[in-house]
């Protein structure tokens, strides 16, 4: 069990009236609990929290009434809990015995088009026995296959445009990672959070997959810990937890993020251990969703 302190600042310009939506606040389930947090913008401008009912997601809506210049900063201290398994130990789930809800994290999505990845995933995946060796073969051959490229995609990038191009940042290999398991019938889902210990400190993107009864965190950019994660939101693709949804004209300035960890004796998992233990930061059920928290 380790303790972060996470905070993340935004500055925004509207030129016009505007509502957005911000998911930036760190969620509150069974294995994550905030401590304490702290929400505020410049000039008392007020807010509303919102709690998505299906995922837990935490939103915070907001209007500017008077076009402007606006700052906003979010701080908390989020406990996390960690439960280490031994992924070789990990029992198979046929489809046929997913929960109904599991099946919306098998399907194809806005940006991860599985449905389109078949070919590719029999031609690189099949001598992988298990469920847990493929996608442990699906983040090495992203690393392998894809250049991590600060700048190099978009916002409408998909995961069968960065197979394409061949490079990405964390959105796109977590796109690109979920696109491959869900055409192995493997559940997967998007993971955005706060991540210790990341260069350059910023909102992460990771995605997880429900093996042995359980979601578990892959990072297929390497750049961070599955361990030292802090999660704010997950969803079928970046289309569900991205950090600012504008219905108008709003523009990012820019942002600082930073994510410590509090206990020192917190130690960053190395890349061998990464590969023999799994981590998983949610409960064993899937119908036991994220606690709902009032602002």
């Amino acid at each position: 069990m380790t303790r972060f302190n996470v905070a993340s600042e935004l500055e925004y310009t509207a030129t016009l009236p505007v509502t957005f939506l911000l998911n930036i606040r760190a969620g509150d389930c069974e294995r994550q609990r905030v401590e304490q947090e702290r929400f505020v913008i410049t000039g008392g401008i007020p807010f509303e929290t919102h709690v998505c009912a299906s995922t837990g997601n935490r939103f915070d809506l907001i209007t500017l009434e008077v076009p402007g210049i606006y700052q906003i900063r979010y701080e908390a201290t989020v406990e996390v809990s960690v439960e280490r398994l031994d992924g070789r130990m990990l029992p198979e789930t046929d489809p046929g015995h997913f929960d109904l809800e599991l099946l919306n994290y098998l399907y194809p999505s806005r940006y991860c088009q599985s449905d389109r990845l078949g070919d590719l995933t029999a031609s690189e995946f099949d001598g992988a026995a298990t469920p847990y060796e493929k996608v442990l073969a699906v983040c090495d051959w992203i690393r392998n296959h894809v250049s991590y490229t600060s700048g190099s995609t978009h916002a409408s990038t998909s995961a069968v445009d960065t197979l394409v191009e061949r490079a990405g940042v964390c959105r796109d290999f977590a796109h690109l990672g979920i696109a491959l398991c869900r055409a192995m019938n493997i559940p997967s889902r998007y993971f955005t959070g706060y991540a210790y210990e990341l260069e350059p400190p910023d909102f992460h993107a990771c995605f997880e997959t429900w093996i042995g009864g359980r979601w578990l965190v892959w990072d297929a950019t390497g750049l961070a810990s599955p361990d030292g994660m802090v999660r704010i939101g997950t969803g079928r693709d970046a289309a569900d937890v991205s950090i600012s949804t504008s219905f108008g004209p709003l523009q990012l300035n820019h942002q600082k993020v930073s994510c410590l960890a509090v206990d020192d004796f917190y130690q960053k998992m190395s890349p061998s251990e990464i590969r023999e233990q799994a981590i998983s930061l949610t409960s064993a059920e899937p119908g036991r969703g994220p606690r709902s928290v009032a602002a």
